[in-house]
């Protein structure tokens, strides 16, 4: 058998082109699982927010004030409603979230 230069070419074309269909399945989805992961941690950090907030009402006498906080580039928005202490920020996808915690003396 001798070697033709054209089916080498169409060998290694058909190679790229499986290698981009499997790159362009694989992509979306890896991005997909970075940004939830960036939520999950938004979402861990509103809820260590709160407990500080309430630890300071309950132990150390803290007032109801509304406050900003920014931690690592994310603005968190702490507010108080009736007996509740409320975060709010701005997930990846750009929707208002919302975590709240009853707080009684």
């Amino acid at each position: 058998m001798k070697c033709e230069k054209g089916s080498v070419m169409l060998e290694m074309l058909v190679s790229l082109i499986l290698l981009m269909m499997v790159a362009s399945l694989i992509f979306p989805q890896t991005l997909l699982i970075m940004k939830e992961r960036k939520n999950i941690q938004m979402k861990y950090k509103a809820q260590v927010l709160l407990q500080e907030e309430a630890a300071l009402y309950l132990y150390e006498n803290g007032e109801m004030l509304p406050k900003v906080k920014e931690e690592e580039g994310i603005t968190y928005m702490l507010r108080w409603e009736d007996e509740k202490v409320c975060v709010l920020w701005e997930d990846v996808r750009q929707h208002e979230m919302k975590r709240c915690r009853y707080v009684e003396k």
